[in-house]
């Protein structure tokens, strides 16, 4: 029997891995793309930690968007101030956070197509008697040389510190207290460490109403902005921006979204 040369043998295995790979269901065309998402999960109803899992309207959403795409979404909480960051640096290819389309983020960064509209609101304690306004410019008055408290890079420390790309005036006199998350906020204002807080809509409405704060804390349901959430995504990859913008689309459209705003009770 003549010897089977180790060049033979060499060539032979090259060959069968080859049609191994091509036979099998796993491949380059139809695999899932995996991206990675940045996120505050301390933004209840948006985004927020319960059981161990990231859940919250956000997360539902990029769920359905990740369906229409073909995408596995994987999620790395971090503070506020770092998501865009985030997709700067590309360690992550979007951020979904309950962000606010600005002028300045728009610089660094791509936004899909809005998918809500928010406002800031004012927290107070429930004994507070100083600020009791009923419109925009009542409460902006009774605000001056209050102790503000606000949560680092959201939309309420730009409108108590000023920024003239949202045509935000200072407030006068105020005394900014700044928060790396809204729980600390929150504990500071029950404890009389500040005054009020200056927070986005929906999740001052869900902090004051939370069993634990509803004796002490409230929400005033007066907005301060006009604002719209978008996911932010790099601007060095266009492909997935349209992607996003496409999916986003289609779920507005056949009323996905406006059944997950009911079940987070978005209004």
């Amino acid at each position: 029997m003549k010897k089977v040369s180790k060049g033979f043998l060499f060539a032979l295995c090259i060959m069968m891995a080859a049609a191994f790979f091509a036979a099998s269901p796993v491949t380059a065309a139809n695999a899932a793309t995996k991206l990675k998402a940045a996120t505050n999960a301390e933004f209840e109803p948006y985004e927020f930690v319960k059981d161990g899992k990231f859940v919250g309207f956000d997360i539902d959403l990029m769920g359905e968007i990740a369906k229409k795409i073909g995408a596995e979404v994987t999620y790395q909480n971090m503070e506020f101030d770092g998501v865009v960051g985030a997709v700067l640096s590309g360690t992550c290819d979007l951020a979904i956070s309950g962000l606010t389309i600005t002028p300045k983020r728009a610089e660094t960064v791509a936004f899909s197509t809005p998918y809500i509209n928010a406002a800031q609101f004012l927290i107070v304690r429930t004994d507070e008697k100083t600020i009791t306004g009923k419109t925009k410019a009542e409460l902006d008055k009774q605000l001056e040389g209050k102790k503000i408290g606000v949560v680092t890079g959201f939309t309420g420390q730009k409108y108590v510190e000023g920024d003239a790309s949202l045509k935000y005036a200072k407030i006068k006199n105020a005394k900014p207290a700044v928060f790396d998350n809204v729980s600390l906020a929150v504990a500071a204002l029950r404890n009389k460490s500040i005054d009020v807080i200056v927070m986005d809509d929906i999740v001052a409405q869900k902090v004051s109403a939370a069993p634990a704060n509803s004796k002490a804390i409230k929400a005033i349901e007066v907005p301060l902005t006009v604002e719209k959430y978008a996911i932010a995504i790099s601007k060095k990859n266009p492909e997935l921006k349209a992607k996003i913008d496409k999916a986003l689309k289609a779920l507005l459209d056949d009323g996905t979204v406006k059944k997950l705003l009911a079940k987070w009770e978005i209004r």
